[in-house]
């Protein structure tokens, strides 16, 4: 660099060029302050939008202090029903002459066991958690466990642990989904792609032998327990749908509607149908 050069970028950077004074080029300082000016509206206008989408847009879910609880008791409202086991036909060696019926059961204060309850019609909620495993067992000739539920995006694992053939056929409906042969210590996964009621059996004259799988597309739902007792958490505040499925005596529904923070208590009562066992 010569010395001539050398001054004029002591003089500033924005006339060092590292060319001889005579031939350097100055560098065009107001095209530099538009592009900062345009630059610096880009990223307010860029601000402005998100504080519109965030403020204005979709609401946000709930977060977990400002969410609520849905609890109570499903009942059987009569006198509680007296049902003999089911007889077992076949491979009596291994499954015994007798199974218990866990089609309607009844425990202490006519609570109902195995019923499905779901909240309906929650939106901005916690989204359904993908990939979890749920199982269905062959053991002692019954299906374990006799109801569950599942969210689509999951899996159902159905193994057999009994030293005898089984065969898992799952339906909506009429519609087969799968129909599996379960030889002793076999283990299969399927997908559970879509919401609904899934009926299993056992084809291999196991007539007893029956189970459900309830899929849902959100994570509001829980089984009674021996009691009838239920608790659904972590539901945002609003007005929704209480549903109750049983598998003989069908579905109920109540209002339901949650506050922040507290606990929604709604009891639901099965009628009892004349004639039944």
């Amino acid at each position: 660099m010569t010395r001539r050069e050398s001054q004029s970028c002591e003089a500033g950077p924005d006339t060092c060029s590292g060319a001889s004074e005579e031939t350097r080029i100055p560098r065009p300082r107001g095209l530099a302050r538009r592009w900062q000016r345009r630059a610096g509206v880009s990223r307010t206008a860029m601000l402005v939008a998100l504080g519109v989408a965030v403020g204005f847009g979709a609401p946000l879910a709930a977060s977990a202090a400002e969410r609520g609880t849905v609890a109570g008791i499903v009942r059987f409202d009569g006198p509680a029903p007296t049902r003999a086991p089911l007889p077992v036909y076949k491979h009596a060696e291994v499954c015994g002459a007798s199974v218990p019926d866990d089609r309607l059961v009844v425990g202490p204060g006519g609570g109902l066991r195995f019923a499905v309850v779901t909240i309906e019609g929650v939106r901005n909620g916690s989204r359904p958690e993908r990939d979890a495993v749920h199982t269905l067992d062959n053991r002692q000739c019954r299906f374990e466990p006799h109801v569950q539920v599942a969210e689509v995006g999951q899996w159902l694992e159905i193994s057999n642990s009994d030293p005898i053939l089984h065969n898992a056929d799952a339906r909506v409906g009429t519609e087969t989904l799968f129909n599996l042969g379960l030889p002793p210590g076999r283990r299969v996964r399927r997908p559970l792609a879509r919401s609904g009621r899934i009926a299993i059996t056992c084809d291999v004259r196991h007539t007893w032998m029956s189970a459900f799988v309830v899929v849902t597309d959100h994570p509001y739902h829980t089984i009674t327990d021996a009691y009838g007792a239920y608790e659904i958490r972590d539901v945002p505040p609003g007005r929704y749908t209480l549903s109750v499925w049983h598998e003989e005596l069908g579905t109920r529904e109540a209002p339901v509607t949650v506050e922040a923070g507290g606990t929604a208590t709604v009891d639901v009562a099965f009628p009892a149908k004349e004639g039944r066992p």
